[in-house]
């Protein structure tokens, strides 16, 4: 059983915003980690989510630095419209299978989300950032 799952979203032709994605690629083929590069969240995700002790939801967004905190879950919670939050599907995994592992969100820092297919430089060091700190925090679980 693979112990952590890394689950980086977002939308590779916007530029910034597929950083989440490569961030996710960097973790393909490690030992005791599933990782996953995904256009959008989907309910699908929760069979993945309740195999694991924990979870890694990263995403571009417009913050300043690289940010890892923890996501508390709220009762009964759910955003299912045309965009599936980190939350809803804690909520989801939950409600089904009454197991929800640690879970995380990772932001990473991005300004441009224009259609393309470049990252600005400031997300491109921000992508390098988080590999690192996850790496950091996942040694332990690759051994």
């Amino acid at each position: 059983m693979k112990q952590t799952l890394i689950i980086g979203y977002g939308n590779t032709l916007r530029s910034d915003d597929g950083a989440g994605q490569k961030v996710a690629e960097a973790f393909f083929d490690q030992e005791k980690i599933k990782a996953i590069a995904t256009h959008q969240l989907t309910p699908e995700l929760v069979e993945d989510l309740v195999q694991v002790e924990r979870v890694y939801f990263i995403d571009a967004a417009p913050v300043e630095t690289v940010m890892i905190k923890p996501i508390q879950r709220g009762d009964n919670e759910h955003n299912f419209g045309h965009f599936i939050d980190p939350k809803s599907l804690l909520n989801l995994a939950q409600e089904i299978y009454h197991y929800v592992p640690d879970a995380y969100l990772v932001l990473i820092p991005a300004q441009d989300f224009k259609l393309g297919e470049n990252y600005s430089d400031i997300t491109q060091k921000a992508i390098e950032t988080a590999i690192h700190l996850l790496q950091e925090r996942l040694t332990p679980c690759m051994k």
